[in-house]
């Protein structure tokens, strides 16, 4: 034992319960090594399997992981020449219960109840919602996906393309939302370009509050170096309660929330329009979307989703971010190469949909044109 040895590199992981904690290293020469939890020496037995075999292969085992297994392992090697120490850390998946009920079996019951929705202010005809997010965050698919649910087919009513990077929504269009029989629900959504990382990219803020405000006409093209102005043809200087945005919704990317820091420039950007909103006293929620892309078990199986500590903590950073309570964050899960409904997609999109449809009626029912 007289070469000094290398430091230990051990691979953190993510498990879910009842499965085996894995780690292992080889070293470069023969030493004695010790394995820790949290600074906690381990001893074999029980659950746990140590083996160190011939002073250089070192393992560690820990079968049917549990909640209390989840933490910082680290592998302490030691010889005459030198004592070093290598970590990492495991992660369980799932919580033991769910925080926070996917009612499948209401699904029905809400969907009936938006098709037969009526706009509690007489002024309105259709409750209309203004979407807002980064390039390839979903914001058109949510519109083909909410078509989608209420026609019983795949609808792509609206344009994606998420391989380009850039925004591929370049005018304000308002897109209705229609049941099978192709009537038209008391919903319209409205599709904004992206906010893309860079300041002088994507929509315009000042676009955007405009947009709120409702003096943006359909077929105004947003144009990243100049504002729409009083003089423009798709201006609307007296616009009505019904012009106005109703709720505003921001839509995240449920995995690239965890890229983004607070200095990032559509970080930033999202703020500034929610302040907006709510200087208006227009309420705002979130769709997450992509949650099958954040979490292998909600990919696995749309169950999981309340079960799962990836999608808590993705929903948690956005709403340290972008400053929405966490009860006004939803994941969802567009349709993207379905080809026919699926109940718990359904279900998460309804619900959110119920949300934003609840908030933005409480916002005109108080409201008058004037």
């Amino acid at each position: 034992m007289g070469t000094t040895p290398s430091a230990p590199k051990l691979n953190g992981t993510h498990i879910r319960k009842g499965d085996t904690v894995r780690l292992s290293w080889r070293s470069n020469c023969g030493v004695y090594g010790t394995w820790k939890k949290d600074e906690k020496v381990l001893a074999h037995g029980g659950r746990v399997s140590i083996s160190h075999k011939d002073f250089k292969h070192f393992s560690l085992e820990v079968k049917d992981a549990r909640q209390e297994d989840e933490g910082n392992y680290t592998l302490e090697l030691s010889n005459r020449k030198a004592r070093v120490s290598g970590s990492a850390a495991v992660t369980l998946l799932e919580f033991d219960t769910e925080w926070r009920g996917l009612f499948l079996a209401e699904t029905d019951e809400v969907k009936k109840t938006l098709e037969a929705f009526k706009v509690s202010n007489s002024e309105v005809r259709c409750l209309r919602f203004l979407l807002q997010g980064p390039v390839g965050v979903g914001k058109s698919s949510i519109i083909n996906t909410i078509n989608s649910v209420f026609q019983g087919q795949m609808v792509n009513l609206t344009p994606t393309d998420a391989a380009t990077g850039k925004s591929h929504t370049i005018a304000y269009q308002a897109y209705p939302i229609e049941d099978a029989q192709k009537k038209s629900l008391p919903f319209v959504f409205n599709d904004i370009m992206g906010l893309e990382n860079e300041k002088e990219s994507g929509a315009l803020i000042a676009d955007i509050i405009s947009a709120l405000k409702g003096r943006v006409k359909d077929g105004y093209k947003f144009n990243a170096s100049s504002a729409l102005t009083e003089t423009d043809f798709h201006y609307n200087s007296a616009p009505s309660l019904a012009d106005k945005v109703h709720c505003l919704v921001t839509v995240i990317h449920a995995n690239n929330i965890f890229l983004f820091t607070e200095e990032d420039d559509a970080i930033q950007k999202m703020k500034q329009v929610r302040k907006a909103a709510r200087d208006l006293g227009v309420p705002d929620v979130v769709f997450m979307t992509h949650v099958d892309h954040c979490c292998p078990l909600v990919k696995k199986d749309l169950n999981n989703i309340y079960l799962s500590k990836r999608i808590k903590a993705a929903m948690q950073r956005c709403s340290d971010l972008v400053g929405v309570p966490m009860n006004c964050i939803f994941p969802v899960k567009n349709y993207h190469q379905e080809t026919k409904g699926d109940a718990k997609t359904e279900c998460l999109i309804l619900h959110a949909l119920d949300k934003a449809v609840k908030s933005a009626d409480d916002f005109v029912r108080v409201k008058s044109s004037n």
